[in-house]
């Protein structure tokens, strides 16, 4: 319920972490010789934690962290897109030590992830918000 409650927004949060991470690896590797630039392809991963099941919830609920005794028991969810392909980027330009890392294109890449991931902690939090004043019967 809650899940659903929160929309696509507490999936959003885990790529953009996982995605953050991943930027700035390259970005610290940007000098690296034969370094090549990854990246995780955002919107096909996030659409693929939203494919619904047949209860109509998201599919990343895991099935072997935690022992649930009781069928009743929450099912805890996953790291959206733990099991995420990282993709090797095509450089723009070619270079001399075969690093394929454009500094300038990571930042800029780096920089709207982290706007994004605030977009989605401010959109989960106005939620969060009106739920508890729900519930408080303000």
């Amino acid at each position: 319920m809650i899940d659903n409650y929160l929309s696509v927004h507490a999936d959003a949060l885990k790529l953009r972490s996982q995605r953050t991470n991943i930027l700035a690896s390259n970005i610290a590797n940007a000098d690296t010789p034969n370094y090549k630039a990854r990246d995780l392809v955002f919107a096909e991963v996030l659409q693929e934690t939203k494919a619904p099941g047949a209860s109509g919830k998201s599919q990343l609920e895991l099935t072997g962290s935690l022992n649930t005794t009781n069928s009743r028991h929450i099912k805890t969810r996953s790291t959206a897109g733990a099991n995420a392909p990282i993709m090797y980027r095509t450089p723009q330009e070619a270079s001399l030590d075969g690093n394929t890392v454009d500094k300038d294109l990571e930042q800029a890449r780096f920089a709207e992830n982290t706007i994004r991931y605030q977009a989605s902690l401010e959109f989960i939090n106005s939620r969060v918000s009106g739920l508890m004043r729900t519930l408080r019967s303000e």
